[in-house]
């Protein structure tokens, strides 16, 4: 339901453009990242505390109300069942939890990928949930992604729905077509090449990512082939389907990554028998409330690959 909001949002912004929220990072806040939380948070209601990226501060204003105005109607024209303003306002609202090492959380990102949804290139809606701390559940939503294409970034398959992106702790990741209700999930597993076959993927945002760096790691591990950029969490579904070979990211110190950037991702990747850490080899914690506290990049790759990855960052920065 999330993605079919997403997918008509963005034809709603070719005609209308993008309202933008006054906060201090500047980025673009569609109707359809309120809208996305309001119907995810909506469905999940009291199950547990969800921890999700948007609030209600700047939608309650007088300078909100055209924004609250097309959230409402958004929302209630993808719902079968309309819900009231308070009642869309209070969803949104309760992604407010603060996370932790204790008990269950849901974590969502409504859009992954804003200036990528922006901009008709890759997004996912991205939900993980966490016990004590550690991604037992992940769901990615990706509406315009293709796997048949040879251009990953190049729009949906000929089945025209995008992909769903699946998987629970021990029980492995499974990939199925967002629109096609007849389609069985299909298990899906990283593809293990030789480094001079693989194919690394990096943030189309140079700001999320030393770009230089990771060129460099990727030719002292041997790899050889140009980088796939895709924006979103994307990527984690495109390698745990053996698309592609490893992601890394390097931000700048100042960038702040937060949980709900990665997690529904990692438990994809790692289910799917890839291996996701930082970027001394250490295993992402997302016990430590909102942020995730690392400053070192991101590394994902099957696991003989991810061993390489790792070896070169160190050689490198000796």
């Amino acid at each position: 339901m999330a993605s079919k909001l997403c997918r008509r949002s963005q034809q709603q912004l070719k005609q209308k453009g993008v309202v933008k929220k006054d906060d201090s990072y500047a980025s673009p806040v569609t109707v359809a990242d309120l809208g996305a939380q309001a119907i995810v948070c909506a469905f999940l209601g009291q199950s547990a505390p969800v921890v999700a990226e948007e609030d209600t501060v700047f939608l309650r204003s007088e300078k909100g109300t055209e924004l609250r105005n097309r959230v409402v109607e958004l929302v209630n024209g993808t719902l079968d069942k309309p819900m009231s303003e308070s009642e869309i306002l209070d969803a949104i609202d309760v992604g407010r939890s603060k996370g932790g090492a204790t008990g269950r959380h849901w974590v969502l990102d409504p859009i992954d990928g804003t200036r990528g949804f922006v901009a008709n290139r890759q997004y996912a809606i991205a939900l993980a949930l966490l016990d004590k701390g550690e991604p037992v559940l992940g769901v990615l939503g990706c509406p315009n992604l293709s796997l048949e294409n040879e251009d990953l970034d190049g729009g949906r398959d000929s089945k025209g729905g995008g992909y769903l992106f699946l998987a629970e702790k021990e029980r492995g990741a499974f990939a199925v077509g967002i629109e096609d209700p007849e389609e069985a999930p299909r298990r899906i597993a990283v593809n293990e090449v030789e480094a001079a076959e693989a194919v690394y993927m990096e943030s189309v945002e140079s700001l999320h990512s030393d770009h230089a760096f990771a060129r460099k790691v990727a030719e002292t591990s041997g790899i050889k082939i140009e980088p796939v950029r895709l924006d979103s969490q994307v990527k984690y579904g495109v390698i745990a389907s053996g698309k592609a070979s490893a992601f890394m990211r390097f931000p700048d110190l100042s960038y702040k990554e937060w949980i709900w950037d990665h997690a529904a991702g990692a438990i994809i990747m790692s289910e799917a028998g890839g291996v996701v850490t930082d970027s001394t080899g250490k295993k992402l914690d997302f016990s430590k409330g909102r942020i995730l506290n690392n400053e070192t990049g991101i590394v994902a790759a099957p696991p003989k690959l991810h061993k390489k990855l790792i070896e070169s960052i160190k050689a490198l920065k000796q």
